[in-house]
């Protein structure tokens, strides 16, 4: 049986003047899917989603939904709904009013948006509070009145472009808890827009990772943060980590400005790079049990509540060194301590530069 994709991009390309904002973009999202568009500013991730929306046209490639081309096909024919920062909420009208304004639209009966509108709010807690002005909300729920919105006209594909960009911390993290919960509730796929990796790493089942208008990998948070494709996306994703260039010659031993290090097996042939997360570093004063053992100066010492991150001094390259729970606050290196660093091998990645 051959799976099913709710959208896909086929070679796409849009062009603004000569600035290319997506280059070539080739894109499957599976049917129930949270997927995520992640990137630095101006990587082309919020062209794609209005691309998916219908509202910009793409100078080459095909728009799928469900198997149909829709390239040409307007937006409010497309059965998709949308999520902005800015919510465009009616600030004149109730949030029962705001929710049914779609229902409206497609002159649904009066008693099905009745019905429809309840059942929006439940699926986003905001139940009782129907009447009430969106003004009198606070910006979670404001946000919760967006969502529903987009959610009671049953989209097949609901495109949500940084909505949780204009909230505080504290809501922003329960929102993402929320926004996962309420999709896997409703089995929508939803298409996620954010610069914030820890939005994207909290919720997405897969994302792709954009870098000047093209996809530089998919995959799932583990597999992004663990094997990165290359040297943009092991910087992009995580708190730090740790790179060290070199020539990769026999037996998988690269020849680095630090001296010789070993790398994990099946490594790639000449130039590239060894990636080390920092929790995957051992600090000490007499380490044993690991592959490749350096020499530095702590340079910082930063108590971090659930670890210590260590900024140590290998010969004029920085490592950073994250120390997590009970060992880390037994032993406090400070600022000028002698200390090994080091690394079993399969605990580091080799990637091309």
């Amino acid at each position: 049986m051959s799976e099913i994709y709710s959208v896909e991009l086929i070679d796409v390309l849009k062009r603004f003047g000569n600035v290319v904002a997506v280059d070539h973009v080739n894109l499957k999202i599976r049917e129930n899917e949270f997927f995520s568009l992640l990137g630095p500013s101006g990587c082309g991730k919020t062209t794609t989603l209005r691309i998916i929306a219908g509202l910009e046209e793409p100078d080459e490639g095909i728009v799928k939904l469900y198997g149909e081309d829709v390239t040409d096909v307007p937006t409010h024919k497309r059965n998709i709904g949308m999520v902005f920062q800015h919510l465009a909420l009616f600030p004149h009208m109730n949030v029962f009013d705001n929710i049914a304004f779609g229902l409206k639209m497609r002159k649904t009966p009066k008693e099905e948006i009745k019905r429809k509108v309840k059942e929006a709010l439940e699926i986003v807690k905001l139940e009782g509070l129907e009447n009430r002005r969106v003004n009198q909300l606070s910006g979670g729920q404001q946000q919760r009145v967006a969502l529903a919105r987009a959610l009671v006209i049953e989209p097949e594909v609901l495109l949500l472009d940084e909505p949780l960009g204009a909230l505080d911390l504290k809501i922003r993290q329960h929102m993402m808890v929320e926004l996962k919960n309420i999709q896997r509730r409703v089995k929508t796929t939803f298409i996620y827009v954010t610069h914030d990796q820890t939005e994207a790493m909290t919720m997405s089942d897969r994302i792709a990772i954009m870098k000047d208008g093209r996809i530089q990998q998919i995959g799932t948070p583990l597999e992004i943060y663990y094997r990165p494709s290359n040297t943009f996306v092991a910087s992009f994703i995580g708190e730090a980590v740790n790179l060290i260039i070199g020539e990769i010659g026999e037996n998988n031993v690269m020849n680095t400005s630090l001296g010789t290090v070993y790398c994990p097996e099946q490594s790639i042939k000449g130039k590239a790079a060894v990636m080390v997360r920092p929790e995957m570093l051992e600090i000490g004063e007499n380490l044993s049990q690991v592959d490749n053992l350096f020499k530095g100066i702590v340079q910082a010492a930063i108590f971090k509540g659930s670890y210590i991150e260590y900024r140590v001094d290998v010969q004029g390259t920085i490592f950073i060194v994250h120390k997590h729970g009970i060992d880390g606050m037994e032993k406090f290196y400070t600022p000028g301590t002698l200390v090994e660093i080091g690394w079993k091998k399969n605990s580091s990645l080799t990637i091309p530069v």
